[in-house]
């Protein structure tokens, strides 16, 4: 079916039944979701209907605004409701439910009119890490220092934490701000820029662990010596951040906020609101300024995992919140994220899904995001670090070209002893300084789309070679048609490097699963491991299981994590 054909019938539909689902629309048209968000997206800039979260409605329904009634049926019934940070129209509808039917609601990390205030002291977090950089510098001799802040100054939460860094630091010490929406990529690009503009600049301050992540590999990508940058952030959402802050390097400090505990406090407050037990206005949660030498007092590793330790947790809250509060039944929490892919909401909803089950309340994760192209390159780098970590020392591995493999590279330890053979460039610069990996770089001829070596050059290299795991790049995976790729000579040398490896590893976030682009690379049945996102469907993952696939969903986070009892 042509789309101009799809679009006129999605408009049929919409007139005849007032609203629908993007789900329901793409089973009935045998397409993936994403195409009917676009065809949605496009129909609504006719002004011929009104996109809603979760589908459409006509506008004669609608009225031209989508109103806290209209999105009733659309949204599962709710006791409480916990927000994040999230600014668009669903969001605020769901804020205006909560407000109308005097349910428990809960703002998390901002202040909101109308709601129970959830988060950190931000100015305090910052100004104690502004501090404890000044006493830095001081005993290091660094006389004169130049800051990169990389901020988010749309949000009040996070331009606090700026300013009470800066005023930490005090004003001789000059601070060069930009905005990185406390997102990867954005913070890459315009930390790039600023680096590139004021080399000068000699520490590295992150609003979130993305801001600080993004800003030392644009500092390391540049080719600057990391041995005279200072590297500190405040988050601690998860893994990769202590990972780092153990191993030898720049960075050296981080205020940590806690998701286990802000999780498990917002649980409890919705309890104690539903029971009408006395509230102040805001429930402020713990931070504390963590080093290498200190991080090991408050969390400690389990298999691989920082988890926090529990003689920690009278230091860190107060004792009316080590107290469990009363069982629930029969009762609902949802809790809207703006990005599913950051570190902290995953953490948080972990944290708030376990503490609900715990309490035989029902949770539920809603993700407002709406720009789709952003969350498919989170997506992406989510399912590169879940790559990285299935590489085992000493392995020869094959690297495909593309954004997921590039990814990748963020994600490899100082101390990985591989040998890497690869024909992106992209790859090849991000590991070109790495101190224990051996680098080869197929021959062939540049395909600039791509940034990769094709052709013959590549595959006479490849031939020669045997690898233990090779990672593909998927453009499409479908049980029809298999692995598949939408250019000829990305996907001839992809057939090669599946043919010099021992284990394929397909990497492929959901946009592409039941997607069937136009060369073919392999049958479904020759790969061993697929890593994907929690966009997968049920019906998906249960098909590659049932062919031997090994399937990996890296950042999942669970729309439904416990039942009630």
């Amino acid at each position: 079916m042509l789309p101009i054909e799809r679009e006129r019938n999605i408009l049929n539909l919409v007139q005849e039944l007032g609203t629908v689902t993007v789900r329901d629309l793409s089973a009935r048209f045998n397409v993936t979701e994403v195409t009917i968000r676009r065809d949605l997206q496009k129909l609504e800039s006719e002004s011929l209907l009104l996109r809603t979260h979760g589908g459409a409605m006509s506008l004669e329904s609608g009225e031209g605004n989508v109103t806290g009634s209209d999105i009733d049926h659309r949204v599962p019934d709710i006791d409480a409701l916990i927000i994040s940070p999230v600014n668009n129209r669903a969001a605020h509808t769901l804020r205006e439910k909560a407000i109308r039917h005097q349910i428990p609601l809960i703002s998390e990390s901002v202040i909101t009119e109308n709601a129970l205030y959830l988060g950190p002291r931000n100015y305090d977090a910052g100004y104690e890490l502004g501090t404890w950089v000044r006493q830095y510098l001081l005993e290091h001799n660094e006389n004169t220092s130049v800051v990169l802040d990389i901020t988010q100054r749309d949000l009040p939460n996070t331009a606090e934490r700026s300013q009470g860094f800066s005023d930490g630091l005090g004003q001789e010490i000059e601070i060069i701000s930009i905005d990185g929406q406390a997102l990867y990529d954005q913070a890459y690009r315009v930390a790039t820029d600023a680096l590139l503009f004021r080399p000068d600049i000699n520490v590295i301050f992150g609003i979130n662990d993305d801001s600080l992540l993004a800003g030392l590999q644009a500092y390391t990508d540049l080719g600057y010596n990391t041995e005279r940058v200072l590297a500190v952030n405040i988050g601690g959402e998860g893994n990769t951040i202590f990972d780092m802050l153990v191993q030898p390097g720049p960075f050296k400090a981080c205020v940590a906020l806690f998701p286990e505990l802000v999780g498990r406090m917002g649980i409890d407050a919705v309890t104690r609101l539903w029971t009408d037990q006395p509230m102040d206005g805001a429930i402020h949660t713990p931070h504390r300024l963590l080093t290498p030498q200190t991080l090991t007092s408050v969390y400690q590793q389990v298999q691989k995992q920082w988890q926090l330790r529990q003689e920690a947790l009278s230091s860190l809250v107060t004792p009316e919140w080590t107290q469990p509060p009363s069982m629930t039944t029969d009762r609902c929490v949802s809790f809207v994220i703006h990005y599913r892919t950051h570190e902290w909401y995953q953490s948080l909803a972990r944290a708030m899904a376990a503490r609900a089950a715990e309490l035989g309340i029902d949770f539920r994760v809603q993700d407002l995001h709406e720009d789709l192209a952003a969350e498919v390159q989170n997506l992406r780098r989510l399912i590169g670090k879940a790559a990285a970590a299935y590489i085992n020392p000493g392995e020869t591995i094959i690297m495909d070209a593309g954004s997921t493999t590039t990814y990748m590279t963020q994600f490899f330890k100082s101390d990985l002893h591989s040998t890497i053979l690869t024909n992106s460039l992209a790859v090849q610069a991000k590991l070109a300084r790495h101190p224990h990996i051996n680098l080869l770089l197929t021959g062939g001829e540049y395909d600039v789309k791509a940034d990769a070596l094709v052709g013959r050059g590549a595959h006479l290299f490849l031939q020669e070679v045997r690898a233990d795991k090779v990672f593909i790049v998927a453009g499409g995976v479908s049980q029809s048609f298999g692995i598949s790729s939408a250019d000829l000579r990305e996907a001839e040398v992809r057939q090669q490097m599946i043919q010099s490896a021992k284990e394929i590893v397909v990497l492929a976030d959901h946009t592409v699963l039941g997607v069937d682009a136009s060369i073919k690379v392999c049958e479904l049945a020759k790969v061993n491991t697929l890593i994907t996102d929690s966009g997968i469907r049920a019906d998906q993952r249960l098909t590659l299981l049932r062919l031997g696939i090994e399937v990996i969903v890296a950042g999942e986070v669970d729309d439904t994590h416990s039942k009630r009892r």
